[in-house]
């Protein structure tokens, strides 16, 4: 054990030497290196795809609207999602769109929702980790319209009359989702004029009445095919700038200093040195692995990926986070909506096509729903997208054509490749040929599903 003066006395975890030889001590610094590599690799995962999503954004706008600055703008889905569709996991019960802003370009801004009083909807307020730390919409009481004034962290201003709210973003960059529930595709006119009423507008323009955003600088973020980066030096050159101008909140800050003694952190240079650079993909390597076995065996009840009570939200298990934004990038959070995913039946089968399978909700077990609350069951294919079908139902809800209640109350879906004779034609769910994932989500979910409480029964295979 060390002594004050250094010297050494009996053995324990506590020895250290001092004696290494030069390969010895590069080596086990590069194994230093490549650790918070990893570790730093799966932090910023969330950013990285953040980031990602805001260059594609801002592609979009250029393209849709060439005339305006991008920012503020929205891109919007004027119909539901469909298998040619490549966000992984698209719900297929809204309208949705995405916008971003940068407040430290364009200072405070304001959100206006008109007002929905008939269903669900939302616009989730993400920060640059893809926190959700704010949703306007049903849950909020947003029904009857709001304008909720968005500022920099730090902001003391003046705030106008009229304004609903004030919320403090934790980053400079936020991204905003809405979803506006969606009955069906005759509803696409009024759905339509709906996401139009939605506008951001920065404050002194909302003021005067005018929600266009000047010009900015973008060209750092007109990156031409970040989705096809794979090197992972070229990731962390990506995020350590990305960082740099959103920097963590809170504790996360501290994890970004320690990760920038290596070059892998807000701001900071990656080294020079090949050794290094080689521990840092190592790490990179260590952590994408790390994603992949979390994806390929995950931890389940009954068959059912539940949700984590932090979905959606900054938490501390930065290996989850980063598996669950590269599968349900820009989730909600759980108060808002409740994911539930089936990879495997009753027997811990994985699911295929090849067989048939009953998901029943017994007599009182349908997934408990706040007003104006849903559920609905999605089916994907092996990559997490939509399955083309002869039908082109991609889902079952309660509001499905032709979908029957079983005789004594409670409610079965079969999910079968071929079109069943032997059950109502609303109730089944058609499956893709080979393996697949069943989605349940539960929007606007009561506290049993939020607590965990409620889980679904399990997916039954039919002999």
């Amino acid at each position: 054990m060390a002594n004050d003066d250094g010297a050494t006395g009996h053995t324990s975890v506590e020895d250290f030497r001092t004696d290494l030889d030069e390969g010895a001590q590069r080596d086990a610094l590069d194994r230093h290196v490549r650790a918070l590599a990893m570790q730093a690799y799966l932090t910023n995962v969330p950013a990285f795809l953040h980031m990602r999503q805001l260059t594609e954004f801002i592609q979009g706008r250029r393209y849709f609207a060439p005339d305006e600055c991008p920012l503020g703008g929205w891109v919007l889905m004027r119909q539901l999602a469909d298998p040619a569709t490549t966000t992984v996991s698209p719900n297929v019960d809204t309208l949705y769109g995405a916008t971003y802003v940068m407040l430290d370009r364009h200072g405070p801004v304001v959100l206006t929702v008109p007002a929905i009083a008939d269903r669900y909807f939302s616009v989730a307020m993400l920060d640059a980790w893809f926190d959700n730390f704010h949703v306007v919409g049903t849950r909020m009481g947003d029904t009857t319209g709001a304008h909720v004034l968005l500022v920099p962290s730090g902001w003391d201003g003046a705030v106008p009359a009229g304004i609903t709210r004030v919320v403090e973003a934790p980053t400079p960059t936020v991204c905003m989702i809405q979803r506006i529930y969606t009955r069906d595709a005759a509803e696409y006119d009024l759905l339509h004029a709906l996401q139009d009423g939605i506008v951001v507008s920065p404050l002194d323009g909302w003021v005067r009445g005018d929600a266009s955003f000047p010009p900015v600088d973008l060209a750092e973020f007109e990156i031409a095919a970040m989705r096809t980066t794979s090197d992972p030096l070229e990731y962390f050159a990506f995020v350590n700038r990305y960082t740099e101008l959103n920097p963590p909140p809170g504790d996360d800050a501290r994890l970004g200093s320690l990760f920038a003694t290596v070059g892998v952190g807000p701001g900071s240079t990656l080294p020079d040195d090949e050794g290094r650079r080689a521990a840092i993909t190592a790490g990179a390597r260590d952590a994408q692995s790390a994603i992949d076995a979390l994806l390929s065996a995950p931890a389940t009840k009954g068959g059912w990926r539940l949700p984590e009570a932090s979905a959606g939200r900054n938490g501390p298990d930065v290996l989850l986070r980063a598996a669950v934004q590269l599968t349900q990038m820009g989730l909600l959070p759980l108060d808002q909506a409740a994911y539930f995913f089936a990879y495997v039946d009753a027997a811990g089968e994985p699911l295929d096509g090849a067989s048939d399978y009953d998901l029943r909700f017994a007599p009182g077990e349908l997934p408990p729903c706040e007003h104006l609350g849903f559920w609905s069951v999605t089916m994907y294919d092996h990559r997490s997208l939509l399955a083309a079908n002869e039908i082109d139902r991609y889902l079952v809800r309660p509001d499905t054509v032709g979908l029957e209640h079983d005789a004594d109350g409670g409610l079965t879906i079969r999910v079968a490749r071929q079109r069943p004779h032997d059950v109502p034609p609303g109730n089944w769910l058609p499956a893709p040929e080979g393996s697949f994932i069943l989605a349940l989500r539960v929007y606007l979910a009561d506290a049993t599903v939020t607590s965990g409480t409620w889980v679904p029964a399990a997916v039954a295979r039919r002999d």
